[in-house]
Protein backbone atom coordinates (compact mmCIF):
# COMPACT_ATOMS: atom_id res chain seq x y z
CA UNK A 1 0.00 0.00 0.00
CA UNK A 2 2.84 2.44 0.85
CA UNK A 3 4.40 1.94 -2.61
CA UNK A 4 1.06 2.69 -4.29
CA UNK A 5 0.73 5.89 -2.24
CA UNK A 6 4.28 6.92 -3.19
CA UNK A 7 3.49 6.44 -6.88
CA UNK A 8 0.44 8.67 -6.61
CA UNK A 9 2.53 11.50 -5.14
CA UNK A 10 3.93 14.07 -7.54
CA UNK A 11 7.72 14.27 -7.58
CA UNK A 12 7.79 17.64 -5.76
CA UNK A 13 5.62 16.17 -2.97
CA UNK A 14 7.81 13.10 -2.58
CA UNK A 15 10.50 13.66 0.08
CA UNK A 16 12.65 10.79 -1.25
CA UNK A 17 12.77 12.27 -4.75
CA UNK A 18 13.51 15.74 -3.41
CA UNK A 19 16.35 14.36 -1.27
CA UNK A 20 17.88 12.48 -4.22
CA UNK A 21 17.64 15.56 -6.43
CA UNK A 22 19.33 17.69 -3.76
CA UNK A 23 22.22 15.21 -3.55
CA UNK A 24 22.53 15.23 -7.34
CA UNK A 25 22.47 19.04 -7.59
CA UNK A 26 25.10 19.41 -4.84
CA UNK A 27 27.34 16.92 -6.65
CA UNK A 28 26.96 18.96 -9.85
CA UNK A 29 27.74 22.22 -8.02
CA UNK A 30 30.93 20.79 -6.49
CA UNK A 31 32.09 19.17 -9.76
CA UNK A 32 31.38 22.29 -11.85
CA UNK A 33 33.00 24.60 -9.30
CA UNK A 34 36.17 22.50 -9.20
CA UNK A 35 36.34 22.12 -12.98
CA UNK A 36 35.92 25.88 -13.52
CA UNK A 37 38.54 26.59 -10.86
CA UNK A 38 41.08 24.21 -12.44
CA UNK A 39 40.61 25.99 -15.77
CA UNK A 40 41.72 29.32 -14.22
CA UNK A 41 44.76 29.50 -11.96
CA UNK A 42 43.54 32.48 -9.93
CA UNK A 43 44.13 31.94 -6.19
CA UNK A 44 41.17 34.23 -5.35
CA UNK A 45 38.87 32.15 -7.53
CA UNK A 46 40.15 28.90 -6.02
CA UNK A 47 39.66 30.13 -2.43
CA UNK A 48 36.12 31.35 -3.21
CA UNK A 49 35.31 27.94 -4.70
CA UNK A 50 36.58 26.19 -1.58
CA UNK A 51 34.46 28.47 0.65
CA UNK A 52 31.46 27.98 -1.65
CA UNK A 53 31.81 24.20 -1.61
CA UNK A 54 32.60 23.75 2.09
CA UNK A 55 28.99 24.49 3.09
CA UNK A 56 27.66 22.26 0.31
CA UNK A 57 29.95 19.43 1.47
CA UNK A 58 28.53 19.61 5.00
CA UNK A 59 24.97 19.64 3.67
CA UNK A 60 25.81 16.75 1.33
CA UNK A 61 27.05 14.72 4.31
CA UNK A 62 23.74 15.41 6.07
CA UNK A 63 21.59 14.24 3.14
CA UNK A 64 23.69 11.15 2.53
CA UNK A 65 23.63 10.10 6.19
CA UNK A 66 19.85 10.43 6.56
CA UNK A 67 19.49 7.86 3.76
CA UNK A 68 20.87 5.18 6.09
CA UNK A 69 19.68 3.71 9.39
CA UNK A 70 22.08 5.84 11.47
CA UNK A 71 20.65 8.99 9.94
CA UNK A 72 17.08 7.88 10.55
CA UNK A 73 17.88 6.89 14.14
CA UNK A 74 19.55 10.19 15.01
CA UNK A 75 17.52 12.33 12.62
CA UNK A 76 16.82 15.11 15.13
CA UNK A 77 20.51 15.40 16.02
CA UNK A 78 21.44 15.71 12.35
CA UNK A 79 18.77 18.40 12.00
CA UNK A 80 20.40 20.39 14.81
CA UNK A 81 23.71 20.04 12.96
CA UNK A 82 22.03 21.37 9.79
CA UNK A 83 20.62 24.38 11.68
CA UNK A 84 24.09 25.07 13.09
CA UNK A 85 25.53 25.00 9.55
CA UNK A 86 22.98 27.59 8.45
CA UNK A 87 23.67 29.78 11.49
CA UNK A 88 27.30 29.88 10.33
CA UNK A 89 26.19 30.55 6.75
CA UNK A 90 23.87 33.39 7.78
CA UNK A 91 26.58 34.93 9.97
CA UNK A 92 29.11 34.72 7.13
CA UNK A 93 26.59 36.31 4.75
CA UNK A 94 26.00 39.12 7.28
CA UNK A 95 29.74 39.83 7.54
CA UNK A 96 30.02 39.80 3.75
CA UNK A 97 27.13 42.26 3.48
CA UNK A 98 28.77 44.59 6.02
CA UNK A 99 32.09 44.38 4.20
CA UNK A 100 30.67 45.00 0.73
CA UNK A 101 27.14 46.40 0.76
CA UNK A 102 25.86 45.21 -2.64
CA UNK A 103 22.45 44.03 -3.80
CA UNK A 104 23.74 40.46 -4.21
CA UNK A 105 25.20 40.49 -0.68
CA UNK A 106 21.92 41.80 0.79
CA UNK A 107 19.80 39.22 -1.07
CA UNK A 108 22.18 36.40 -0.11
CA UNK A 109 21.98 37.36 3.56
CA UNK A 110 18.18 37.63 3.42
CA UNK A 111 17.92 34.19 1.82
CA UNK A 112 20.29 32.53 4.32
CA UNK A 113 18.50 34.24 7.22
CA UNK A 114 15.12 32.97 5.97
CA UNK A 115 16.54 29.45 5.67
CA UNK A 116 17.94 29.64 9.21
CA UNK A 117 14.58 30.74 10.68
CA UNK A 118 12.62 28.31 8.49
CA UNK A 119 14.87 25.42 9.53
CA UNK A 120 14.78 26.25 13.24
CA UNK A 121 10.97 26.55 13.27
CA UNK A 122 10.58 23.26 11.43
CA UNK A 123 13.39 20.91 12.43
CA UNK A 124 13.30 21.75 16.14
CA UNK A 125 9.66 20.77 16.43
CA UNK A 126 9.13 17.40 18.08
CA UNK A 127 12.37 17.93 20.05
CA UNK A 128 12.91 19.04 23.65
CA UNK A 129 14.49 22.28 22.40
CA UNK A 130 11.10 23.40 21.08
CA UNK A 131 9.65 23.44 24.60
CA UNK A 132 12.83 24.54 26.40
CA UNK A 133 13.25 27.66 24.26
CA UNK A 134 9.46 28.31 24.14
CA UNK A 135 9.53 28.39 20.34
CA UNK A 136 5.81 27.70 20.24
CA UNK A 137 5.37 31.39 21.13
CA UNK A 138 7.83 32.65 18.55
CA UNK A 139 6.52 35.53 16.38
CA UNK A 140 7.75 33.68 13.28
CA UNK A 141 5.02 31.06 13.83
CA UNK A 142 2.58 33.56 12.33
CA UNK A 143 4.29 33.01 8.98
CA UNK A 144 2.68 29.95 7.37
CA UNK A 145 4.58 27.09 5.78
CA UNK A 146 3.46 28.08 2.28
CA UNK A 147 4.42 31.72 2.80
CA UNK A 148 7.90 30.74 4.00
CA UNK A 149 8.42 28.56 0.94
CA UNK A 150 7.17 31.30 -1.40
CA UNK A 151 9.62 33.74 0.21
CA UNK A 152 12.44 31.28 -0.49
CA UNK A 153 11.31 30.95 -4.11
CA UNK A 154 11.01 34.72 -4.55
CA UNK A 155 14.41 35.52 -3.05
CA UNK A 156 16.06 32.71 -5.03
CA UNK A 157 14.56 33.97 -8.29
CA UNK A 158 15.57 37.59 -7.69
CA UNK A 159 19.08 36.50 -6.67
CA UNK A 160 19.41 34.42 -9.84
CA UNK A 161 18.30 37.35 -12.03
CA UNK A 162 20.80 39.73 -10.38
CA UNK A 163 23.59 37.14 -10.69
CA UNK A 164 22.81 36.57 -14.37
CA UNK A 165 22.87 40.32 -15.03
CA UNK A 166 26.16 40.87 -13.19
CA UNK A 167 28.07 37.79 -14.38
CA UNK A 168 30.19 37.93 -17.54
CA UNK A 169 31.42 34.34 -17.71
CA UNK A 170 29.59 31.09 -18.49
CA UNK A 171 30.86 29.49 -15.27
CA UNK A 172 29.01 32.12 -13.21
CA UNK A 173 25.78 31.44 -15.12
CA UNK A 174 26.01 27.68 -14.55
CA UNK A 175 26.79 27.98 -10.82
CA UNK A 176 24.02 30.56 -10.32
CA UNK A 177 21.43 28.30 -11.97
CA UNK A 178 22.57 25.29 -9.92
CA UNK A 179 22.51 27.34 -6.72
CA UNK A 180 18.92 28.38 -7.43
CA UNK A 181 17.95 24.75 -8.13
CA UNK A 182 19.42 23.79 -4.76
CA UNK A 183 17.61 26.62 -2.93
CA UNK A 184 14.25 25.63 -4.41
CA UNK A 185 14.74 21.93 -3.67
CA UNK A 186 16.05 22.53 -0.15
CA UNK A 187 13.14 24.87 0.56
CA UNK A 188 10.78 22.17 -0.69
CA UNK A 189 12.46 19.62 1.60
CA UNK A 190 11.79 21.83 4.63
CA UNK A 191 8.24 22.48 3.41
CA UNK A 192 7.48 18.74 3.17
CA UNK A 193 8.85 18.02 6.63
CA UNK A 194 6.72 20.87 8.01
CA UNK A 195 3.69 19.29 6.34
CA UNK A 196 4.62 15.92 7.84
CA UNK A 197 4.77 17.41 11.37
CA UNK A 198 1.39 19.12 10.90
CA UNK A 199 -0.15 15.94 9.52
CA UNK A 200 0.97 13.93 12.55
CA UNK A 201 0.13 16.82 14.92
CA UNK A 202 3.67 17.04 16.32
CA UNK A 203 3.93 20.37 18.16
CA UNK A 204 1.51 21.80 15.63
CA UNK A 205 -0.46 23.99 18.05
CA UNK A 206 1.70 27.11 17.93
CA UNK A 207 0.79 30.76 18.13
CA UNK A 208 2.88 33.75 17.18
CA UNK A 209 3.29 36.75 19.45
CA UNK A 210 3.74 39.60 17.00
CA UNK A 211 1.04 41.54 18.88
CA UNK A 212 2.95 41.21 22.16
CA UNK A 213 6.19 42.34 20.50
CA UNK A 214 4.40 45.29 18.91
CA UNK A 215 2.90 46.28 22.27
CA UNK A 216 6.33 46.15 23.93
CA UNK A 217 7.82 48.33 21.20
CA UNK A 218 4.93 50.79 21.55
CA UNK A 219 5.51 50.98 25.33
CA UNK A 220 9.18 51.80 24.74
CA UNK A 221 8.20 54.48 22.23
CA UNK A 222 5.67 55.94 24.68
CA UNK A 223 8.24 56.03 27.47
CA UNK A 224 10.82 57.81 25.33
CA UNK A 225 8.12 60.18 24.00
CA UNK A 226 9.62 59.84 20.54
CA UNK A 227 6.25 60.62 18.91
CA UNK A 228 6.12 64.05 20.59
CA UNK A 229 9.68 64.78 19.48
CA UNK A 230 8.79 64.01 15.85
CA UNK A 231 5.62 66.15 16.02
CA UNK A 232 7.55 69.08 17.53
CA UNK A 233 10.16 68.68 14.82
CA UNK A 234 7.53 68.93 12.10
CA UNK A 235 6.04 72.02 13.77
CA UNK A 236 9.44 73.75 13.80
CA UNK A 237 9.94 72.97 10.12
CA UNK A 238 6.48 74.38 9.31
CA UNK A 239 7.25 77.61 11.18
CA UNK A 240 10.49 78.09 9.26
CA UNK A 241 8.75 77.50 5.93
CA UNK A 242 6.02 80.06 6.76
CA UNK A 243 8.64 82.64 7.72
CA UNK A 244 10.53 82.15 4.45
CA UNK A 245 7.43 82.32 2.19
CA UNK A 246 6.86 86.13 2.41
CA UNK A 247 10.54 86.77 1.60
CA UNK A 248 10.25 84.74 -1.61
CA UNK A 249 7.07 86.66 -2.62
CA UNK A 250 8.83 90.02 -2.10
CA UNK A 251 11.53 88.94 -4.55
Amino acid sequence: MSRIKEKKLKWYDNAKWITRLIIGVIFLIIICSQSFASGELSFTLFSSVINHNSIYLLILVYFILIQFSIGKKYFNYFNIFLIFVYIITATTSLLTMIQSFTLIAVLSFCLQFVFMIYLAHTMLRDTRFWKEFHLSDSPFNEISNETSYYIVCLLSTILLIINLISTVVISGVVISVLDMAYYLLFGRYIYLYYEYLDKHKLDSENSGNFNEVREKVQKVLDQTEIDDVIVDGFKEVKKKIKKEEPKEEEK
